[in-house]
């Protein structure tokens, strides 16, 4: 006899436990004759994936009157791995580009006996990127009778470029209830029985893999007799949950000797500290679902106390994996006392028209008020940053240029100079504009404005609203002139010997003016005597 959970392999569809969502499609695919050429089943270990992947082999070739029937001599070779036209690779040893080009080789090769050859790719995310990229060509056209099936535990590693051309199936975990059931079925065919907490408690260790379960189980079945919860805590090495309940009584109680009474007990018949820990959670767990009426064993704490001390237990448990002694143990649990509340905070309450009242002084600086035009310019922000999201990128482009500005019922959109050409455009697309701006801002017009640069260079500023008069301050005696020295006649001339470039300077400043840079006359220069060669001739 093989490994259970290949013993009692579905061989039908109908035996696959949940994946509902799967299975419909894929036997409508079926019925119909329109399977495609390459699919990808993704999910946890030990939920159906590579079963799901054979049950489709087998339902391309099958004969019975329902595919897959299980029982044909297809079923069955593909079932003991003997068909010819049905190739399962694993992926996570054949993943190089040598492995893909044999594979195409063989993808070449007509079926023997079954209408299409099945190729079963377990572990797909393990196939190199260049083996990857040597198997794109080969899934955009593949041959008529060739199926691809991908099975992977990790779909984000798969390339985007593999995704794109196949038809992606999630599988879920199991439920603990979906897993007992199997688990019951499958000792109803061997003749055993078993406690329903057991089965329970085993596909909780499973965490929703269905082959875990099974793995579980077939350990357990060396056991003689009915099986029990307490025969699979004792087997698994897994405390009792009588004695967990006892010391989470103790500690939610705060009775601490209790407590560590129990705590040293347990520890000292072997449990790992972990192990403890991790079945108290459990049982705090199940106080939770029962204090919020969902069954289960209740505890002497409200749900806000409980959840605190899961909290706490959990952050334990990452100390624990450091350090696993008594001591350790024994602080994890003292931290589970004096739980508070985490409510939310009561809100104050209101004084009394009786209570003090605060002082008041009426020379303190009254206290800045915000303008009211703060508000509605916030408000004219976000409706313009919402009015631009709702155009499309080609109209948002020229419009977003503009300055908006609220004139009434009307909305001026106000343009630079330089932005002209974005005016345009804009205002040709005044039609798709208006019944956007009645809804975002609530205006009955829509105007566009290109401005125009003033004088100085700059544009004028949009128009703002209206400032009442302020009272004009009293006014302020402006201080008596400075006497300025009386002009003398300007000296025109420079008298002999005195520089004329002084003159200019102060001829300057009686103008109020300034003299930059005066050019002085060169020197003459001394005459040197001419010599023959200069006057040419003999010099007569």
């Amino acid at each position: 006899m093989g490994a259970l959970y290949r013993t009692f392999r579905p061989l039908t569809f109908q035996e696959v436990v949940g994946q509902e969502h799967v299975k419909e499609p894929l036997l409508r695919a079926i019925r119909e004759g329109r399977l495609a050429q390459a699919y990808l089943f993704s999910g946890p270990r030990g939920v159906g994936k590579t079963t799901t992947a054979r049950l489709l082999a087998m339902a391309v070739g099958c004969q019975g009157p329902e595919r897959p029937c299980g029982v044909c001599p297809h079923c069955q070779a593909v079932q003991k791995g003997a068909h010819p036209d049905v190739v399962e690779i694993d992926a996570a040893s054949n993943n190089s580009v040598e492995d893909v080009r044999e594979l195409r080789e063989r993808i070449l090769l007509a079926p023997l006996t079954a209408p299409k050859k099945v190729f079963i790719l377990d572990e797909a995310h393990m196939l190199s990127k260049s083996a990857f990229n040597a198997l794109l060509k080969t899934l955009e056209e593949p041959p008529p009778h060739v199926l691809f099936v991908f099975a992977t535990t990790e779909p984000e590693r798969m390339p985007p470029t593999i995704l794109s051309r196949v038809q992606h199936y999630r599988f879920r975990r199991l439920r603990e209830e979906e897993i007992a059931l199997k688990l019951r079925r499958i000792l109803e065919e061997m003749g055993r029985e078993a406690e329903e907490e057991a089965l329970l408690l085993i596909a909780r260790l499973s965490d929703g893999a269905m082959r875990d379960a099974e793995s579980l189980l077939e350990r357990l079945l060396l056991l003689e007799g009915p099986l029990t919860r307490t025969q699979v805590e004792a087997a698994l090495g897994l405390p009792p949950k009588e004695a967990l309940a006892r010391l989470a009584e103790a500690l939610l109680l705060g009775k601490v000797p209790e407590a560590l009474k129990e705590a040293r007990r347990l520890y000292g018949l072997g449990f790992a500290p972990r192990s403890l820990v991790g079945g108290l959670m459990e049982v705090l767990r199940e106080g939770l679902y029962a204090a919020y009426g969902l069954g289960g064993a209740r505890l002497p704490a409200g749900p806000e106390e409980l959840l605190q001390a899961l909290t706490r237990l959990d952050e334990a448990l990452e100390r624990l994996s450091r350090r696993s002694d008594l001591l350790a143990l024994e602080a994890a649990l003292l931290n589970l006392l004096n739980l508070a509340p985490t409510g939310p905070t009561p809100p104050p309450e209101p004084a009394s028209a009786s209570g003090p009242v605060p002082e008041f002084d009426p020379h303190a600086p009254a206290r800045p008020k915000a303008p009211p035009e703060a508000g509605e310019a916030q408000d004219l922000a976000e409706g313009w940053r919402a009015f631009l999201e709702a155009l499309k990128p080609t109209l948002r482009a020229f419009v977003r240029e503009a300055r908006p500005h609220l004139e009434g019922k009307t909305l001026v959109l106000r343009f630079p100079e330089s932005k002209a050409f974005h005016h345009k455009k804009a205002e040709e697309q005044k039609a798709h504009l208006l019944p956007l701006a009645r809804a975002q801002f609530g205006v009955e017009e829509l105007a566009f404005v290109l401005e125009k640069k003033s004088l100085s260079g700059a544009s004028p500023p949009p128009p703002t609203k209206p400032v009442p008069p302020r009272e004009a301050p009293p006014p302020v005696a402006a201080p008596p002139p400075e006497p300025e020295p009386p002009l003398e006649d300007p000296p025109w001339e420079a008298e002999e010997g005195e520089d004329p470039s002084e003159e200019l300077r102060r001829l300057a400043r009686l103008l109020g003016g300034r003299l930059l840079w005066v050019r002085k006359p060169k020197a003459p220069e001394a005459e040197e005597p001419v010599s023959e060669d200069g006057i040419g001739g003999n010099g007569i």
